[in-house]
């Protein structure tokens, strides 16, 4: 039996923490369930999870239907769409069996790419590698989710790009199973001489077909992302701020000042690292712009916000010394004068 190879490319950068993650593990598990419920898809379908956050990772090579099981998805600093294209097809042309004259090969193969923000690094080398050798013999299926997703972006790489509106978990469940009837249409019309992929009836009331819409590139500006360590167990731990509505926002010394309400703080994983973006951090915001200060959810100091010397964030307990987590120096902190500080950005 020929297979259909079905690829999920997943943003797990650090604006997918919380809900988002979560809701896209169980995404995951239910379209396997769901897939598994029909004889053609059992047959014909073949999966694999590649993830991206600053760098891209195979979490599970093309695998039969029957034999997959959902990885747990981890996270990671950055947006590096780039780096998640060109990870894709080096899998592609790993994985994808061409027709030969002994035998025929794979059904061309279906691709769903989700991201929810902007890429931190340069897609035009991917871009150009897809747009000749892969997007005439594969199917990309672009899906924008939340408002801050660089949708022209994601045009750049394929005209099916469509943007996910899900305010609940069970809008997300719809989602997923929208994805699941539409990978067993494609497995029932594999045999028929067309091109693109069959997907299912939209359900317009959390997804729509993408126009032209502007959005910017290389840092996230619709979000502030920042990353510390918990002094106690050295695993990282991410805050996030969301961009206030600009009717809130103030002036200062005649210049307008962005500003950023705290939107969650998450615990991380040792893994974090090794899928983050190598590159510098080069972008600061001022703490003035930062509204809310979260406690470590590793270890529960009341205190997040820390900055040791060598420019780390970490947890503390109060006043006194502390050993930074980062370069392993003894700082001692002290009352706060209340002044504002720049601290490094993450990418998003």
């Amino acid at each position: 039996m020929r297979r259909l190879p079905i690829f999920m490319l997943l943003d797990v950068s650090e604006s997918m923490a919380g809900d988002n993650l979560r809701q896209l593990q169980h995404g995951l598990e239910r379209l396997v369930a769901g897939l598994r419920t029909d004889p053609h898809a059992l047959e014909t379908v073949h999966l694999s999870t590649i993830v991206f956050a600053g760098q891209a990772r195979t979490l599970a090579p093309l695998t039969e239907l029957a034999h997959f099981y959902p990885p747990r998805l981890p996270l990671g600093s950055g947006t590096s769409l780039g780096r998640g294209m060109q990870h894709l097809m080096d899998e592609l042309d790993r994985s994808i069996q061409p027709n030969t004259p002994e035998r025929k090969g794979d059904w061309r193969p279906v691709i769903y790419l989700m991201t929810d923000g902007k890429p931190t690094d340069d897609i035009e080398p991917a871009l150009k590698r897809w747009r000749e050798r892969y997007a005439a013999r594969a199917t990309l299926v672009a899906i924008a989710v939340g408002k801050f997703a660089a949708i022209d972006v994601l045009q750049r790489f394929t005209e099916t790009v469509l943007r996910l509106d899900a305010q609940a978990e069970q809008d997300f469940r719809r989602f997923v199973d929208w994805v699941t009837m539409s990978v067993v249409a494609q497995s029932r019309s594999v045999a028929e001489p067309r091109a693109g992929v069959n997907l299912a009836k939209i359900d317009e009331s959390i997804l729509k077909k993408i126009g032209d819409i502007e959005n910017g590139l290389n840092v996230d500006e619709d979000l502030v992302v920042l990353t510390g360590r918990c002094q106690n167990n050295r695993l990282p731990y991410l805050m996030r701020y969301e961009r206030v509505p600009a009717a809130a926002r103030t002036r200062q010394f005649g210049m307008e000042l962005d500003l950023y309400q705290l939107a969650g703080v998450f615990a991380l994983e040792a893994d974090y690292d090794a899928l983050s973006d190598d590159r510098a951090l080069v972008r600061t915001v001022s703490t003035d712009a930062l509204i809310g200060s979260p406690g470590c959810p590793h270890c529960g100091n009341p205190t997040a916000f820390a900055m040791c010397s060598c420019g780390a964030l970490m947890c503390i307990r109060g006043s006194g010394p502390a050993l930074c987590p980062s370069c392993d120096r003894e700082c001692d902190f002290g009352e706060c004068g209340g002044d504002g500080f720049d601290v490094a950005r993450s990418r998003g």
